[in-house]
């Protein structure tokens, strides 16, 4: 056989016959990779379904093809397709058998993709009004590729290699090419040189992209989450000592009504939840929810926009059922998850821990719901997105990625992102529990200003300051129930009056000079 010769090792491997092979190679990897990716978008998908069925045809395909080895797949497309009639050329069937062995190994890539997807996310996309696949489809899988993006890319980097056992059916891909030519040249050594040359080349070349794929998807939160800094307790209490009015009994629905809730009742884990909720509250008002943790504030704003049915009771907007329509019988009948969805877009929710998309930009995320559900062309739904920014002072921040902001500054983006859909209303779920003190000041003056130009708001939280400054109405709840409410707006008018008449200290709305005002319960 002789020394190795390094000029006929550059000769094959520059030869066209190889750079074909190695063509051959890519694109047969590149085909049965899209279909595997296809395939196991749906076996991923079927593998977390709800219903039986679906989980055990995903399973069972899983089961069969990873089980048994691609080569003796390969095989059997090539001998027994011909006995069953099906007559399929070499290429058909060697993609047919690599892609539907590479769909199983991705329907389990992709369902650790979704999986690590946290589920809020979908809530946010619930939230503006998405329909359940365009959440999926917009929210999820962008999220999910980048979870699941270093397995995708350690599986090409397999499909590359694999193509070689397409030789045992005279697929003329890299291997097959190369054997040919080392037995033809006498010269194995230089010959299978030449090829691991080529398919160095090939996986390097597909590394370097996918860490570049890597690089772009990267939109972890560099800071993580920050812990609640509320102090959760019963001092509700002390708002409560001398200025709360008793419950009244809800009356019809109000003329001006933008969200009446009437009867609302959910059980979690044997215990109630909501026990019999009714609340109405009107066009311009601002309603403060407050209660020790575990009232069911959370559940009853979630319930309000049928993120979290309650298990009986009904929700109006603008006096139409959120969920149930009546038939003809007058029956309720359950309304289509796309009205639903309609009626989701009229009803902002800004969450506790912002919940914006981590994969787009703060303009993407305020402009998403205007583009994709309003129909606004890209231009003006940027020009409205960017008007918001700067309402808040976030113009310069527009193509930051959240984790790229402060926690105020991605509470913000989340409250324009609300306001982007014109809606009727604002729900507000402990919007500052997860920042810091410094940064929650920031936030409460952005609601205060929404106050102050009319917005109706509905908030849950713990900052008993900004109740007084703000509410029209403060709702105490506990075990589920409404147990008072407060009008401290009514309230600091008697204060006013009554601080300027003798006797001032005798009216029981609290002490004359109460100090400073705590800052959260």
């Amino acid at each position: 056989m002789g020394a190795f010769d390094p000029h006929l090792f550059l000769a094959l491997v520059l030869s066209p016959l190889l750079v074909r092979a190695a063509w051959v190679t890519l694109w047969v990897a590149a085909a049965s990779q899209a279909i595997g990716i296809a395939i196991g978008l749906g076996a991923g998908a079927m593998l977390l379904a709800g219903h039986r069925l679906p989980r055990a045809v995903a399973w069972t395909y899983s089961w069969l093809f990873r089980g048994t080895p691609l080569l003796a797949q390969i095989l059997f497309f090539y001998a027994v397709l011909p006995q069953l009639d099906v007559h399929l050329d070499i290429v058909a069937t060697g993609l047919l058998a690599m892609g539907l062995n590479e769909g199983a190994r991705m329907g389990e890539i992709v369902r650790a993709g979704l999986m690590s997807v946290p589920g809020e996310q979908r809530e946010a996309a619930a939230a503006l009004g998405l329909h359940r696949w365009q959440g999926f489809v917009l929210i999820v899988v962008p999220q999910a590729l980048r979870a699941a993006l270093p397995a995708v890319g350690n599986n090409f980097s397999y499909m590359i290699k694999a193509t070689s056992l397409l030789s045992v059916i005279a697929f003329a891909e890299l291997l097959r090419t190369s054997q040919q030519l080392a037995q033809s040249l006498s010269r194995p050594l230089e010959v299978y040189c030449a090829a691991a040359a080529w398919y160095l080349v090939l996986i390097s070349a597909w590394t370097t992209i996918q860490h570049m794929m890597e690089r772009r998807l990267a939109r972890a939160d560099a800071g993580g989450r920050a812990a609640p800094t509320a102090r959760r307790g019963t001092e509700h209490s002390q708002l409560a000592a001398g200025r709360l009015l008793p419950r009244e009994e809800p009356g019809g629905p109000a003329r001006d009504a933008v969200i009446a809730a009437r009867g609302l009742s959910k059980r979690m884990g044997g215990m109630p939840v909501l026990d019999g909720i009714d609340l109405v509250v009107r066009r311009g008002e601002v309603v403060v929810i407050v209660g020790p943790s575990g009232s069911g504030k959370s559940t009853l704003l979630r319930a309000l926009n049928w993120l979290d049915p309650p298990d009986s009771g009904r929700v109006e907007i603008e006096g139409r059922d959120i969920a149930f329509r009546s038939s003809r019988s007058g029956r309720p009948v359950p309304r289509r998850a796309a009205e639903i969805d309609r009626q989701r877009q009229r009803i902002g929710m800004v969450f506790q821990r912002f919940n914006l998309f981590p994969h787009m930009t703060a303009c993407d995320n305020v402009a998403v719901g205007l583009r994709r559900l309003r129909g606004t062309k890209m231009q003006a739904a940027r020009a409205r997105a960017l008007d918001l920014l700067a309402r808040f002072g976030l113009q310069d921040k527009a193509a930051a990625f959240p984790h790229e902001l402060s926690g105020g500054q991605r509470q913000r983006v989340a409250i324009a992102r609300a306001l982007a859909m014109d809606p009727i209303a604002l729900l507000f779920d402990e919007p500052t529990s997860a920042l810091d003190p410094e940064t929650v000041k920031e936030v409460l003056d952005a609601m205060e200003d929404l106050a102050r130009t009319g917005t109706t708001m509905i908030v849950v939280t713990h900052e008993l300051g900004f109740a007084r400054r703000v509410a029209d109405r403060i709702v105490v709840m506990e075990q589920g129930r409404i147990v008072a409410e407060a009008s401290p707006r009514s309230d600091r008018r008697k204060g006013d009056e009554a601080a300027a008449a003798p006797g001032a200290a005798a009216i029981a709305v609290g002490p004359a000079n109460p100090g400073p005002l705590p800052g959260r319960i």
